[in-house]
């Protein structure tokens, strides 16, 4: 990810303008009031010269610079922007972490304890040395439920003693012969979760060549578009081409969004070949920067070290987290080959950010710079977009298991449909369980949301 500095000066000149609307008197005192409303005033500048709907900022008269940078920036940005523009200190240190999601639910005949099923493990993180994997479930923490009183004893503290479960279905046959499954999570095995510490999630934690009815296709778990790991991606597509990969699961359900030019990088891996050189994106600033408006190509250039799959359909697995960066691909890669989308309806976002530094106030914004649109012109999916085959990816703990795994929900479905044993136009199944869903927990992640450009 490039990082984009500006000189602090620069960007003052015009804010320091609007002091002179907060004060009436003739008496020049703003470099009394300088140490509170600088911040703001940069921000302003800022915004006032890059932002995408800078015609929409709130006269100097009408806003106050001596807000906190949050609040400031809210006061001032478009009723479009939805969250898209952000502020943040650059003084921010990672949260420590166990390095885990999960899902609560009610332990059967206890109405105040629950068990929480592991959603997703980071890999390298105490929980992953703890031996947890996503399906299993943590049934005891040093010998007591969890329950809503002590539920933080799975998000932070020191090391401790835990019991896992697995989620097992039983089929019984009753003497008229009709079947009847129950399902109850047992006792596996006890472990240890070391103690909380700063984690870094993996940008691939999974990736694979899953054999499927005698073919090979190829799943990648992608979590962030990050530059610094394309040369991870490009090894991978070389191991695809290898070995004759001709379908292929992308897994976006954790990614909400990242670099440009890793969405560049990956859309030429898996766009048919003859595409190579073509109209990928376009982008289009405000009027004040029209002159950087460009279009995005089908760079073979950024296959170096790579291989082109060539391929004709992708299909793709998305969550409500999905987004941004995400969002782009599925969007870019539409004109040109069939795009089959498996899971929930992502976030809509298709907008572009660019990262602006103040070294002084030691403050970072990301502000809303340029929108977005296919070789057709259009980015309609500010709804996000809608699965070709809807699948939830939680409501089966029987298929809830580690990611790339053929039996886990999302990619069985995405299987099924490759070998056509699942039609785009069914619906799907859910196995009814005694355990109702509670409560959901996602630890904090560092990586870059919506679509950064450079």
């Amino acid at each position: 990810m490039q990082i984009r500095t500006r000189n602090t000066l620069f960007y003052l000149l015009g804010g320091l303008l609007a002091l002179t609307s907060l004060f009436s008197c003739g008496v020049d005192r703003w470099p009394e009031y300088y140490p509170w409303t600088g911040r703001d005033l940069w921000i302003d500048s800022v915004m006032r010269e890059d932002y995408l709907w800078y015609e929409e900022i709130p006269s100097f008269d009408d806003l106050n610079y001596f807000l906190e940078p949050q609040s400031f920036l809210d006061a001032a940005k478009s009723e479009k922007d939805n969250g898209i523009s952000s502020v943040d200190t650059l003084l921010t240190t990672s949260t420590p972490s166990y390095g885990f999601d999960y899902s609560l639910s009610q332990v059967p005949d206890n109405d105040t304890a629950y068990y929480a099923m592991v959603t997703y493990v980071v890999p390298e993180s105490p929980a992953a040395e703890a031996g947890l994997k996503r399906g299993e479930w943590i049934m005891m923490v040093n010998n007591d439920y969890i329950t809503k009183k002590n539920e933080t004893i799975l998000t932070e503290g020191e090391s401790k003693d835990i019991v896992i479960g697995k989620y097992t279905v039983h089929t019984e046959t009753g003497e008229d012969g009709t079947e009847t499954e129950t399902a109850e999570v047992v006792k596996d095995r006890e472990s240890v979760l070391p103690a909380t510490r700063p984690v870094t999630d993996a940008v691939i934690p999974a990736s694979t060549i899953v054999q499927h009815n005698n073919s090979n296709i190829g799943y990648l778990a992608y979590n962030s578009f990050d530059t610094e790991s394309d040369t991870q991606l490009l090894e991978f597509s070389k191991t695809c081409a290898t070995n004759n990969v001709k379908d292929f699961v992308l897994d976006l359900r954790y990614n909400a969004g990242g670099d440009m030019e890793s969405v560049q990088r990956l859309a030429c891996i898996l766009a048919p070949s003859d595409k190579l050189g073509g109209t990928l994106a376009t982008l289009q600033y405000n009027q004040k920067k029209s002159g950087k408006n460009h279009d995005l190509i089908f760079d073979a250039q950024l296959l170096v070290g790579g291989s082109n799959l060539n391929l004709s359909t992708v299909y793709i697995l998305t969550s409500g987290t999905t987004a941004g960066a995400a969002e782009m691909l599925i969007n870019c890669l539409t004109p040109y080959m069939k795009v089959i989308v498996v899971g929930e309806t992502t976030k809509g976002e298709y907008i572009g950010t660019e990262r602006f530094e103040n070294t002084q106030f030691m403050w970072a914004l990301r502000l809303a710079v340029c929108e977005i649109f296919n070789a057709r012109g259009t980015a309609n999916y500010t709804n996000g977009f809608t699965p070709s085959y809807s699948v939830s990816p939680l409501s089966d703990p029987a298929t809830v298991l580690p990611l790339g795994d053929p039996k886990e929900a999302l990619l069985s479905a995405a299987l099924g449909i490759i070998d056509g044993s699942i039609s785009l136009d069914g619906s799907e199944t859910t196995r009814a369980t005694n355990a109702a869903n509670v409560k959901e927990v996602k630890m904090k992640r560092t990586f870059p949301r919506g679509i950064i450009v450079r």
